[in-house]
């Protein structure tokens, strides 16, 4: 199997909203994919989330989601990223695959509390990388 790899790292954008489009389009076809990033970011579809979802309000099914347009931008970007990547490797891209997606936290920078109060701001950057897969003709 032939692979093409993307990542991005220290983006400004919540690791936990990456983390739940990543669970979400894991083993979808590029094209699946991209529709369903394009429609989060114009507000026309959710992504439900399974893990940070406390005091989380509930979408139509009964599932609990949001609408994390900052986050599927980033993924978008990374996405095409990835298939130019697969494109400049010989690859077909109308056959490529997500096999691997993975976003975490990346790194922590303390501020200053705004307005002189005692505390410590967190500043919380992450990131993301994304494996497409073309199938051999020999397992289809």
């Amino acid at each position: 199997m032939k692979t093409a790899k993307a990542s991005i790292e220290n983006v400004d954008v919540s690791y936990k909203d990456l983390v739940e489009i990543a669970r979400y389009i894991k083993y979808k076809s590029v094209d699946q994919a991209e529709s369903i990033l394009k429609k989060v970011i114009l507000g026309e579809m959710f992504i439900p989330y399974r893990t940070y979802n406390r005091k989380l309000g509930h979408r139509k099914g009964g599932v609990k989601g949001r609408y994390p347009k900052k986050g599927a931008k980033v993924m978008l970007k990374l996405l095409k990223s990835c298939m130019a990547n697969a494109r400049q490797l010989g690859m077909n891209v109308d056959k490529l695959k997500i096999i691997n997606i993975a976003a975490n936290k990346s790194r922590i920078y303390y501020r200053i509390q705004p307005k002189g109060k005692p505390y410590r701001h967190r500043y919380v950057l992450a990131r993301a990388e994304i494996i497409l897969g073309e199938n051999d003709e020999k397992q289809e």
